[in-house]
């Protein structure tokens, strides 16, 4: 797969609460960027993955990096830096595996919109 649609940028966060209270997460720091391609959905982008019980907002595909989780931030945009207006997606699954079409490896990353504040 051809890795051309733009940036992803990827993004830790910290826990700030206090201990025992409900999880608070700020401070982005900058964890990878890579180029990104889009993958297809076997349903429509919207529909609730029953599973996980959230909105699956993307799919995409970035070079491997087995340090994404799915606490971090996703940004992706055209340009580098990222504009601070661009959309936040948090990281709700990854899978790290090999390319079909030519064996290199990848980290494909399924994606959901973070609400405005």
């Amino acid at each position: 797969m051809i890795l051309d649609k733009g940036f992803c940028s990827i993004y830790a966060t910290a826990n700030v609460a206090a201990p025992g209270d409900m999880p608070k997460e700020e401070g982005l720091v900058l964890k990878y960027q890579s180029w990104y391609g889009e993958l297809g959905f076997e349903t429509s982008p919207r529909n609730v993955a029953a599973h996980e019980g959230v909105v699956v907002a993307n799919r995409i595909r970035v070079l491997q990096n087995r340090d994404i989780t799915n606490h971090d931030v996703a940004v992706l945009s055209s340009v580098l830096p990222p504009p601070p207006d661009t959309p936040r997606y948090n990281i709700v699954r990854v899978y790290h595996g090999f390319d079909e079409d030519n064996g290199q490896p990848i980290s494909d990353v399924t994606l959901e919109r973070i609400a405005e504040e």
